[in-house]
């Protein structure tokens, strides 16, 4: 098994100012056996970077920016990628399916909405030289068919996770895993899976970023019996407030009547 620390985390990463007509720019090294140097329009910006780093964040002028990766000097691949004003960009290094192909870039905008206090943001991204995979968390696939270059997102309770990648529609070969990922309230976790199962270089990079918060979060006590009922309306949040509603109403007119029949 593969364990990611909370100390192994790339950056619990408090969200800067941005000026107006900037935006914020990561680089992923998803290049297992390469050590490399990035540039943005040419000025290096962050030097000796190895496979699973992050580098950044890096505030560039918003339009389309020049990403450059030299290893030992020479062009390992350069593309333009596009930077929205305000934005926050993944830009991912990595392999396309065919591993012997030449690197690729891939960009994800991170998603800064504020969560629940008690909950997470979660992005698995598929970057490794293989097909299209079903991403399985806890056992049970969360992610289907997702092909290389794709990413999916979800908001889910704070905690740990066992994480594994096996082909689409299949439950083996496992090509990546199972991890154990902690997944921390009030932060964005970004997982990108990298390099190449046929000569065992698959692994991940992980890199977090902190969230704003909604809400006072879940009681750490619902002091209402033993059973799981109560716990599971907690759990569906707001969809179940008409009837928790329902019930309380229920119980107080349960109470009026059990005291009508005292009085007499």
């Amino acid at each position: 098994m593969l364990a990611v620390t909370v100390a192994g985390l790339s950056g619990l990463l408090a969200i800067p100012a941005r000026a107006a007509g900037n935006g914020q720019v990561f680089v992923v090294q998803g290049l297992p056996g390469r050590t490399v140097d990035i540039s943005v329009d040419g000025r290096t910006v962050a030097q000796g970077v190895k496979a699973t780093e992050v580098a950044g964040p890096f505030t560039v002028t918003a339009g389309q920016r020049k990403i450059t990766a030299r290893d030992a000097g020479k062009v390992v691949i350069e593309r333009m990628v596009s930077v929205g004003a305000g934005s926050n960009l993944d830009v991912v290094i990595h392999r396309p399916v065919a591993p012997t192909a030449p690197p690729v870039i891939t960009t994800y905008v991170n998603k800064l909405a504020a969560v629940p206090t008690d909950k997470a943001a979660l992005r698995v991204a598929h970057d490794a030289a293989v097909g299209p995979a079903d991403i399985r968390v806890n056992g049970k696939v969360l992610f289907a068919n997702v092909a290389n270059g794709e990413s999916l997102d979800v908001v889910v309770p704070a905690g740990k996770y066992s994480v594994d990648i096996v082909p689409a529609g299949a439950s083996s070969p496992v090509v990546l895993g199972p991890l154990a990922l902690p997944v921390r309230a009030g932060y964005l976790t970004r997982v990108f899976a990298v390099g190449d199962p046929n000569v065992k270089t698959m692994t991940v990079a992980v890199a977090t970023l902190r969230l704003g918060s909604t809400g006072t979060g879940k009681p750490d006590q619902v002091n209402t019996g033993t059973g799981g009922q109560a716990a599971d309306l907690m759990d569906r949040g707001s969809s179940s407030a008409p009837l928790v509603a329902l019930l309380i109403a229920g119980a107080l007119l349960a109470l009026v009547m059990v005291r009508k029949v005292v009085r007499r």
